[in-house]
Formats: C-alpha cells, sequence, structure tokens
C-alpha cells in the first residue's frame, strides 16, 4: 500500500513538469515565428524602401527628418495637409502637379509615415504644426503660404495659423474636422475609439512583425502609384496613425484655441452628400468652420464624399485659386 502511493505521488509531481514543458515549447515556438517575421519585415523594409523612394527632398529637423515635395513656382505656395490616416503626401498628388502649374505647391509626411522619419512624442497638433513651419523653413521654402487641409489635416493647419499667423496667406478646409465634434458624434449614438496609449509597445512590436498586413484592399480605386508605396509602408505608418489618434482629442482642444482669423481669405468646403441623420449636423459644423474669417466662402457639395479632393478636385483647386485672387484683390485695395 505504501509503495502505490509513492508510485501515485510521482505521477501527481510529473504531471506539472509537462504542463510547464508545454508551454515552454509552445513559448519558444512563438519566439521563433515572432523571429521569423521581424527578419521578413526587415527584409522587407529594405526591399520597399529602394522599390519606392521618396519622391520629394528629405528635410532633417533636429530629431528626425520630414519628406517634402514641392513643385511648381510661384507665390503664395500652397501646403497641403492629409488627414489623420496612412496616405500623408501620396493623398494630394493629382493635385500637387495640377497646382504646381499656376504657383508653388508643397506636401510632405508627417513624422513616421510613408519617407518621413518617427518623431517625438506626443504626436499632437501643437507639435506637428511647429514641425511643418520648421521643415519648410530648412528647406528654403518661403511664405507666405495657402493652407489645404483635408479632415483632420483641417485641424493641423488651423493650429499651424494660429501659431504663425503672419506666414499664413490664406486656408481652404476640405470637409475638415472640427474641434467640437467628438461631443456633436455622441449625441447621434456615434462613438470614438481613441486607443489606449499603454498599449504602444505592443502596436510597435506588431508594426517590425510586418502588421497590419500590406494588402488593405484598394477601396478608393487609386492608381498604382499612389496605392502601392502606401501600402509598402503601411506596418510603419500605422505606427504613427496610432500616436496621432491618441493625441487626437488635445489636438482637437488646441485647435478649439485657435478662433479668429481675422479677414484672412478662407474657403470651406463641405460634403453634403450623406443622407445619413448626422450629416445636416456635420455641415452645420462645417459652416460654423466658415465663421473663423470675416472673409470667408462657404461651399456644400452634394456631388462629393468625404474624400472631396478624390471626388471633385477641380472644386478644390477652384478654392485655392479663389482664395489667391482673394488675397491679391485685398493686397491692391490696401
Amino acid at each position: 500500500m505504501q509503495g502505490k502511493t509513492t508510485n501515485g505521488k510521482q505521477r501527481s509531481a510529473s504531471i506539472p513538469r509537462w504542463i510547464g514543458r508545454i508551454i515552454l515549447g509552445a513559448f519558444g515556438l512563438v519566439l521563433c515565428l515572432a523571429v521569423i517575421l521581424f527578419v521578413r519585415e526587415s527584409i522587407a523594409r529594405g526591399k520597399y524602401h529602394a522599390e519606392y523612394p521618396a519622391p520629394g527632398e528629405m528635410v532633417s529637423l533636429r530629431t528626425h527628418a520630414i519628406h517634402l515635395h514641392c513643385v511648381g513656382s510661384g507665390s503664395p505656395t500652397v501646403v497641403f495637409e492629409a488627414d489623420l490616416d496612412q496616405y500623408g503626401s501620396l493623398s494630394w498628388s493629382t493635385l500637387l502637379e495640377d497646382v504646381g502649374e499656376f504657383t508653388r505647391a508643397c506636401s510632405y509626411d508627417r513624422a513616421g509615415i510613408l519617407w518621413s522619419e518617427a518623431g517625438p512624442l506626443p504626436r499632437d497638433g501643437e507639435t506637428i504644426a511647429n514641425e511643418l513651419a520648421v521643415a519648410l523653413e530648412a528647406a528654403g521654402e518661403r511664405g507666405p503660404y495657402l493652407l489645404v487641409g483635408h479632415a483632420f489635416g483641417g485641424v493641423y493647419v488651423r493650429i499651424f495659423a494660429g501659431q504663425y499667423p503672419e506666414d499664413v496667406y490664406g486656408m481652404v478646409l476640405v470637409d475638415s474636422s472640427h474641434p467640437d465634434m467628438f461631443t456633436h458624434f455622441a449625441e447621434y449614438g456615434l462613438t470614438v475609439n481613441v486607443p489606449d496609449p499603454r498599449i504602444r509597445p505592443l502596436i510597435l512590436l506588431l508594426s517590425h512583425l510586418g502588421l497590419p498586413g500590406r494588402d488593405q484592399g484598394n477601396i478608393y480605386d487609386l492608381p498604382s502609384g499612389i496605392y502601392d508605396p502606401v501600402q509598402a509602408y503601411l506596418p510603419e505608418s500605422s505606427m504613427a496613425w496610432f500616436d496621432e489618434t491618441v493625441a487626437a482629442s488635445d489636438t482637437l482642444a488646441q485647435a478649439g484655441e485657435v478662433t479668429d482669423f481675422g479677414d484672412m481669405p478662407l474657403v470651406v468646403l463641405a460634403s453634403a452628400r450623406s443622407s445619413h441623420e448626422h450629416q445636416a449636423a456635420w455641415v452645420e459644423l462645417q459652416q460654423e468652420l466658415a465663421d473663423l474669417s470675416s472673409n470667408s466662402d462657404f461651399r456644400a457639395l452634394d456631388t462629393a464624399g468625404h474624400y472631396l479632393y478624390i471626388d471633385s478636385p477641380e472644386e478644390v483647386i477652384a478654392a485655392i485659386r479663389d482664395v489667391i485672387e482673394n488675397g491679391e484683390d485685398a493686397t491692391a485695395l490696401a
């Protein structure tokens, strides 16, 4: 009887050892897979960097380099600011060339997006606006600047105009975000999920493992010259998207402090195509943006969706021309 008890205790003691070996083996497999993905992603990044070189110039800031792409000549210099996404300067590829035919035009990638190197945290609006100003000066670009911002890019240029009013010629807001939009969305049961900054190490790890995957589907039917490089740089750009999204509430609050552009030429383009109940509230927010200047023009377009510069690029170009002419007329009268 005593021998049987001893054998039973030995079998019982061996069970935790087997469980430990299984867990250790599973951990080893996960670690091996992570190493394989990390090496594969490092090779892929080197390949894509060679296959899709930056179309513009890399401008060195104190902490990192920013990709700036400028074409054409003339004044004012049009500066395009993209939405809070991974498309960066490529959002404006077609418009950049068209606008460059009648004045100087620049687009760029915010830190960490596409060809730009990652910048210091936090990635809020004041940091981003300051980096844009430093990059333009370092590249030898000179104001005055006509700022064009789409969606959250409209918030960034609003903050830029508040920081450097003497450098701003005018502005075109393209279905721009509004400082109070989160509150208005909540009234219609729409919630905005801002990620928890504590999971940043996990997001950074996933980025270096090649996640999210690069083939997200060409839902906007973009030309390969835009879609392919965006997908190639997607894991890197997604890290910047995360950091900007974490700071989104602070950025909106910073934009809300900029309330008066005086008589600066301003055109607000708003999408009025959607039939959703909250669309009317969105258009009202766009109309409020026009109140930033006493010299503004509000245009609601029912022929274009949120990505107005894709659906109706001619409307954006017309707005840019109108702001230029408006500013020239004001100068002549002075």
